[in-house]
Order: C-alpha cells, then sequence, then structure tokens
C-alpha cells in the first residue's frame, strides 16, 4: 500500500511537471509571436519567418504576417526565401574542406591555379591576392554586382545566364578599393573567384558539389540552389530599392523572381526555408562539416575586418558579433526582395535564422539585435 502511494505520488509529481513545462512553452511561445507580429505591423513589413535550433536538437519555428499582402496569403514556415550573401558560407563550406584535403591552399595566389586565364588580370590586385584574402574580403577588389550596368543588363534581358567573365567585366581596369591584403572591404567579387576555383580544383559543377557534399548528406531538402526565376515555393517578395535596381515592388510574381538570380551564384545563390537555413548554421559552425583547425579560420577576425562602431569583425566566410548571448557567429543576406540573418550562439550551442520577404528590414530595424531578442525570449527560464 505504501508502495502505490509512492507511485501515485511520483505519477502526480511528472504530471504537475509536464503541465508546467508545457504551460511555460505555451507562454514563450505566445510572447514570441506577439514580439514577431509588433516587428511587423511597427516597421511596415510584410512577413517573416524565425527558427531555432537547441543544444539538443530540438528545434522551433514560427511564420508571422503575409507572404502576398495583396492576396492575404499567409506567409508560412514552408515558404522558401532568397538567403542572399549567407549563402557565400556553402562555398566557404566547400573551399575549407578542399584546404582540409590539401588541394587548396590559403596562402597560395589566387593566379597559380589560373596560369591560363589572361583575362583575370584585368581585375584590380590580382597578382597579390591570395585564396585567404578572397575568403576575409581583404582582396582590395570592387563590387562588381552594384555597378549600374549590371542591373541594367538585368533589366534588359532578365533571363540571362551569366558567365565568370560577364560578371567580373564590369570592374576590368577599374582601382582597388585597397592594396591587397592591406585593409577590409566586402565584396560579391571574392566569392565568384572562390566559385572559380571550386569548378577548377574539382572539375566539378559548383552546384553539383554543394548537392554532393552539403546538402544531401545533411537532408537539406528545402535548399535550392538559385538557378531559375522559379524557385519551388518562393514567398513574395517586396522591394523599397533605388530606382537604379530598376526591381518592382514584388519581385516575384506569381512564383517568378523579377530577374534570373544565377547572377548571384557563389556570392549567395541559395533559397531555402528558414528552418533549413537555422539547420545550416548549426552544421556550419559546429566542426561537422571540417576539421577544428579549418573551423578555427573562418571564427578568427581578421585584424583588417574589425568594425568597432556595429561590434563585429570579419573571419573566413563568417562575421564575428558581440551579442546579447556573448560572443556570436553568422552571416547577414540581402537579395531584391528579401533580408536575411543567422547566428550561432556557442555559448549556449544554440543556432538561429531570421529571414524577412522584404529587402528593407535591414533598414528599418536591427536584425541582429532583434535575432536576440527572439533567441532570448526562447530560452528564458
Amino acid at each position: 500500500m505504501k508502495n502505490l502511494n509512492y507511485c501515485s505520488l511520483g505519477i502526480l509529481l511528472c504530471l504537475f511537471i509536464n503541465t508546467s513545462i508545457f504551460a511555460q512553452k505555451t507562454k514563450r511561445h505566445k510572447q514570441l509571436l506577439e514580439t514577431l507580429n509588433k516587428t511587423l505591423a511597427e516597421n511596415n513589413i510584410p512577413g517573416l519567418c524565425f527558427s531555432i535550433i537547441y543544444e539538443n536538437g530540438t528545434s522551433e519555428d514560427y511564420a508571422a504576417g503575409f507572404s502576398d499582402i495583396e492576396n492575404k496569403i499567409p506567409l508560412s514556415k514552408t515558404n522558401t526565401l532568397f538567403s542572399g550573401s549567407i549563402g557565400k558560407t556553402y562555398a566557404a563550406a566547400l573551399i575549407m574542406q578542399l584546404v582540409d584535403k590539401g588541394t587548396v591552399n590559403l596562402k597560395e595566389k589566387y593566379t597559380s591555379y589560373f596560369p591560363e586565364v589572361v583575362w583575370l588580370h584585368k581585375l584590380p590586385n590580382m597578382k597579390d591576392i591570395t585564396v585567404e584574402m578572397l575568403l576575409q574580403h581583404t582582396s582590395g577588389l570592387p563590387r562588381y554586382v552594384l555597378k549600374t550596368e549590371v542591373w541594367k543588363t538585368l533589366h534588359k534581358n532578365p533571363n540571362k545566364i551569366w558567365t565568370y567573365k560577364d560578371r567580373l567585366s564590369f570592374i576590368f581596369g577599374d582601382d582597388p578599393v585597397h592594396e591587397a591584403g592591406k585593409s577590409w572591404s566586402y565584396s560579391d567579387t571574392n566569392y565568384i573567384l572562390l566559385g572559380m576555383l571550386i569548378e577548377k580544383v574539382t572539375s566539378n559543377n559548383y552546384y553539383d558539389m554543394v548537392k554532393s557534399k552539403l546538402l544531401n548528406p545533411h537532408e537539406l531538402s528545402n535548399t535550392h540552389p538559385s538557378l531559375t526565376r522559379s524557385i519551388p515555393n518562393l514567398a513574395t517578395g517586396y522591394s523599397k530599392l533605388p530606382e537604379t535596381f530598376y526591381a518592382p515592388r514584388k519581385t516575384v510574381e506569381n512564383g517568378e523572381y523579377f530577374i534570373n538570380p544565377q547572377l548571384e551564384w557563389t556570392g549567395g545563390g541559395m533559397a531555402s526555408t528558414t528552418s533549413d537555413l537555422a539547420k545550416w548554421v548549426k552544421l556550419y559552425y559546429e566542426g561537422s562539416l571540417f576539421s577544428k583547425s579549418t573551423l578555427k579560420h573562418i571564427t578568427t577576425p581578421n585584424p583588417n575586418g574589425t568594425n568597432v562602431e556595429n561590434k563585429s569583425s570579419y573571419g573566413m566566410g563568417s562575421f564575428i558579433y558581440e551579442s546579447k548571448l556573448g560572443q556570436a557567429y553568422g552571416h547577414t543576406g540581402f537579395m531584391p526582395g528579401f533580408n536575411s540573418i543567422f547566428i550561432y550562439y556557442p555559448r549556449k550551442k544554440i543556432a538561429a535564422a531570421l529571414q524577412f520577404n522584404c529587402d528593407y528590414a535591414s533598414s528599418v530595424l536591427s536584425m541582429n539585435d532583434l535575432i536576440d531578442n527572439l533567441v532570448l525570449i526562447t530560452i528564458k527560464e
């Protein structure tokens, strides 16, 4: 009888604890959704998705607002969004795997891999640029993607398929932003060159390598190469870009993007659900993809990549942030109609991703502060 009473007491205690945990989760869930909806309303943002993965691997996914405002279509957790420059991390991951294999040397001059490509020497600083400088954005190469002629070309031919040379020819003969290796200037051009290197040393298509080495082994089935104007389950994107980009207010109509996103390639070049993006950040920063020494290259600030004002620095294919949860690693991304950020908090071993279906979120709020606050809500005791 006494044992039965103890058993009953244990059952009641378990029920009480489980009920308490459920109530706590429900309260946090409600608070988080309230924060998301308040963010949308106060900043005139159509919609956003947020995903978090905890140390033990459990995850939570949220969506708020609209994918299509005019047609009152809610933004869904299953919607795909362009992740912009976060796509550089897939290219960096492949390069680092090649570094581990000894196929690529970070200190090697880039042109030594391409002795036959004469037109590369039309780019500024090329004889002095190493693979490491490209990863760190210390090469001094200008940003080809900011040239107005690029967007004029896209406006005239939105279906254009771009070659290496097509992209880089826009900065042939330009002056460098700075001397190679002597300062820091973010440039998509660096990662286009890294994409060329991946294809050269592997003799494989870049996106085939992404699929075989990164996406398929880790079941990132909702991550897609941005190769065509039609991306599976793509959310509608909203833009407030200057006229020089020729971007319509709605950058996605009937599931089709207004230009061929293939332009972006290894400068970004990926679209995914926010859930997949959170999975990717956890893989990228927890050493699942390459050696610990290689991961240290990614997360160690280079001396030229420090920005005291916004408390960030740059390693190789990664920003290093001072967050509300201590030092954190991550990257932001932009595409016309979309803004994204992903973050890894090493002290908590938490991965999080936040995506907006508009390109002006980063100009009306701090994406870093918002994602920090959302994570703080979810881990509140």
